[in-house]
């Protein structure tokens, strides 16, 4: 998701998905997967949408997917940071 329209898709992705949340009362915080559902979904639309102008699809889904609910569920940039196993500490400089 690089460049300028790759951020822009990512914050309107995120914003549905936001406003699905408020509308089904989901609480990010003990269910990413029912979040990750709403991501999937709210992609799913936007490409539906994309398609029908003539646009191509997001090209990265998976990153998108993983981007959005970690913004929403998780700690944002931080998150894949304390899923990796391999990571023992994250310092601030």
């Amino acid at each position: 998701m690089g460049g300028a329209m790759g951020g822009d898709v990512r914050a309107r992705i995120e914003d549905e998905v936001r406003a699905r949340i408020r509308d089904t009362g989901v609480d990010p915080a003990r269910d990413a997967r029912a979040v990750e559902s709403l991501v999937g979904a709210a992609i799913d639309a936007w490409d539906e949408r994309e398609l029908l102008d003539g646009r191509a699809p997001v090209p990265d889904r998976d990153g998108l997917v993983r981007a959005v609910t970690d913004a929403v569920a998780g700690l944002g940039p931080l998150q894949p940071l304390l899923d990796d196993p391999t990571v023992e500490a994250i310092c601030t400089v």
